[in-house]
């Protein structure tokens, strides 16, 4: 939930890929699975913990992931009234994700930012934040490929450096592939353990790559638990039979 880019693709289809920064002493999360909910077919992998989730998409064309932190650190004060992974279930479940920031009550919740893609008709991304005090919802250029990173986690420059190394990857890969930007989410850097982009700091590493690739009819959920490197997929049909279908690789 620290690190997240999007790449549009043409006709509105796009791919959108997070690291997963965490505690391994919070225990593995469980690959991708499907969920009816609210007569809404939706796919993410669940937190052991807190039962949330980071990422998660569903048949009406809804992708949501989670970021800890809104615009600059904060201090963990808990006990919270929920857990965020939890407001990422309820966010996807509605049709209308910016009346959902509007309306919805986040105090007791633990600062955060949350991006959301949807058909209005046409696609949007909203970029909504949480600082605990106050929030903030922004519309991001669907056009242009994006990046962003934890601000509770990287400091001002490692987020540059990591807008630096996206760019770069961008001049490098003029054609998006689901393969590229997971490689690029496994091995940029410049060799430092602690802020590349898979990193490691003892009490908090990256343990996972999930990645959402958004075609007409269908979408699919590609995951890598690096802890175990076990991966798997998982392919939701998009507004066409409502069925599920997956694979363990």
């Amino acid at each position: 939930m620290c690190t997240l880019t999007y790449l549009p693709l043409s006709e509105e289809q796009y791919i959108l890929t997070t690291n997963r920064d965490e505690s391994p002493e919070r225990g593995q999360a469980g690959f991708p699975s499907y969920h009816h909910v609210e007569g809404k077919n939706i796919i993410y992998p669940a937190d052991p913990k807190a039962g949330g989730t980071w990422i998660a998409t569903s048949d009406n064309g809804i992708s949501v992931c989670l970021l800890n932190g809104a615009n600059e650190p904060h201090e963990f004060n808990p006990p919270y009234r929920m857990s965020r992974g939890k407001v990422v279930i309820e966010a996807i479940e509605c049709i209308k994700p910016d009346e959902f920031f509007k309306n919805y009550d986040f105090s007791g919740i633990e600062p955060f930012t949350m991006v959301v893609l949807f058909h209005d008709p046409q696609l949007k991304i909203l970029e909504f934040k949480w600082d605990g005090n106050n929030t903030s919802l922004e519309e991001k250029d669907v056009s242009k490929p994006q990046i962003w990173a934890s601000a509770q986690l990287y400091t001002q420059q490692a987020i540059n450096n990591r807008k630096e190394w996206f760019a770069k990857w961008l001049k490098e890969n003029q054609n998006f592939t689901v393969e590229a930007i997971r490689d690029f989410h496994r091995n940029a850097g410049s060799g430092d353990l602690e802020n590349d982009m898979v990193m490691d700091r003892g009490e908090v590493k990256t343990v996972s790559i999930t990645s959402i690739y958004s075609l007409k009819g269908v979408i699919n959920m590609a995951h890598k638990n690096l802890l175990n490197e076990k991966y798997q997929e998982i392919t939701l049909s998009q507004h066409v039979n409502q069925e599920f279908s997956h694979h363990i690789l």
